[in-house]
């Protein structure tokens, strides 16, 4: 019985080390930013179009939580609502980058206005293309869940 404890107990040790080391790192949703990268998304100005955005996605896009999350889902709103004739240049860009395209749909969210949220609906189902169907598709459905989640929060 000894025997089986001494090795079993280092075994389980290690179980525990290995566990506790890959539950933290999984935990930080911020991996490679740090104040200085923070501090300079926050100074940067807001993107015109598309292009824009995803130059700050590819450049700060780590820096993804809290304020800085906020920003980015209306720089989101604010494109999609002002730059819809544009969305084939978003669709080439998400084409290539699936990062981007998933960055993009998540920023379509519950923070938006409910007013926001009907234009990107409005746009998505009125105002597409029949090669943009796909990314319309998408876009309709976060915004339609969103507009979900935002009601459901007020009652």
């Amino acid at each position: 019985m000894r025997l089986i404890l001494k090795m079993l107990v280092p075994a389980l040790v290690v179980g525990i080390v290995v566990g506790m080391l890959a539950t933290t790192a999984n935990a930080r949703p911020q991996r490679g930013c740090d104040k200085r990268l923070e501090r300079q998304s926050l100074d940067q100005p807001e993107p015109k179009d598309w292009p824009g955005l995803y130059r700050l996605f590819k450049q700060f896009g780590v820096c993804d939580d809290g304020a800085m999350s906020e920003g980015f889902s209306e720089d989101v709103a604010q494109l999609f609502s002002k730059q819809w004739l544009h969305l084939d240049t978003f669709s080439r860009l998400a084409t290539t980058d699936k990062a981007f395209e998933r960055f993009v749909l998540r920023h379509i969210d519950a923070t938006l206005s409910d007013d926001e949220l009907k234009v990107i609906v409005e746009n998505s189902t009125s105002h597409c293309s029949a090669k943009e169907k796909r990314v319309c598709s998408l876009i309709r459905t976060r915004a339609l869940d969103s507009l979900d989640e935002l009601r459901n929060a007020l009652k």
